[in-house]
C-alpha cells in the first residue's frame, strides 16, 4: 500500500509517526465498506482511527477497562457476545497482546455473521508496546495461516510501507519538532519506491501489515 506525500506530510505535522499515518490511511480506504454492526476489539478509550469510521454504523467499543461508551471486554478470554452477532469485527495494533491468537480468532469468527468480515492490522517492524503485555510480531504469512487455520476465507494482506519508512519510524522519538517529521517522511516514501521490486518481493520489511478477511 502506497501512501500520498500530502498525507505524510500533514500527517507529520500533526505529530503522528508514520506508522500510524499509514495505518490511519488503511483504515480510511476500507472503512467505506463498514455497514451493520461492528465490533471493535481493544480500541481504548479515544483510538486515532475513530472519526475515521462511517457514522451510521452500530459500532460496539471495546476495552480491557471501561470507559464512557467503551464495553469491558478481554481479548484472552471468549468474547461475551452470541454467535453470527456482528457484520464486522475490527482488531487493530492488539495481536501483540493476546495470549492465545488462534483462541480469539476462534472466537472472532464465531461472532461474525456469515459473510462477515475481520479487519486486523499488525506491526511488524516497531518498538516493544506492553499494553499491558508484548508477545508477538507476525509476518504475513504467519498472519495468513492464523487466520486460515479460524476458518477464514478470501484473505487479503496488505504491507504498510518499507524498509525507509521503517527505519524512519524507529527513530521517531528522535525526531523532537513536527517540521523535522515533515522533512523526512517524504523522503522515506521516496526511498521505499527506489527499492527494486525484486527485493520488495523477496525480502520485504514493512512497518506492518492491514488484513481483510471475510467469515465463509
Amino acid at each position: 500500500m502506497n501512501i500520498s506525500i500530502r498525507s505524510a506530510v500533514a500527517g507529520a505535522l500533526s505529530g503522528k509517526t508514520i506508522g500510524r499515518v499509514y495505518f490511519n490511511e488503511a483504515v480510511r480506504m476500507h472503512a467505506t465498506k463498514l455497514s451493520g454492526r461492528v465490533l471493535d476489539l481493544a480500541g481504548g478509550r479515544s483510538p486515532s482511527y475513530l472519526p475515521l469510521l462511517p457514522a451510521g454504523i452500530g459500532l460496539v467499543r471495546t476495552d480491557l477497562v471501561a470507559s464512557p461508551g467503551v464495553e469491558a471486554v478481554d481479548i484472552n478470554a471468549p468474547l461475551p457476545f452470541p454467535d453470527a452477532s456482528f457484520d464486522s469485527v475490527l482488531l487493530f495494533n492488539a495481536l501483540y497482546a493476546v495470549e492465545e491468537p488462534d483462541a480469539l480468532a476462534r472466537e472472532i469468527y464465531r461472532v461474525l455473521k456469515k459473510g462477515g468480515t475481520w479487519y486486523l492490522a499488525s506491526p511488524f517492524v516497531a518498538n516493544e508496546m506492553p499494553e499491558p503485555h508484548d508477545y508477538v510480531r507476525y509476518t504475513a504469512e504467519g498472519l495468513e495461516r492464523l487466520i486460515k487455520k479460524a476458518g477464514f476465507s478470501s484473505i487479503v494482506v496488505e504491507r504498510l510501507g518499507e524498509r525507509a519508512s521503517a527505519a524512519v519510524q524507529i527513530k521517531h522519538p528522535f525526531y523532537l519538532f513536527n517540521f523535522i517529521r515533515a522533512f523526512i517522511f517524504p523522503l522515506a516514501l521516496i526511498a521505499d519506491r527506489l527499492i527494486p521490486a525484486s527485493a520488495r518481493a523477496a525480502h520485504p520489511t514493512p512497518l506492518g501489515y492491514f488484513v481483510r478477511s471475510v467469515k465463509s
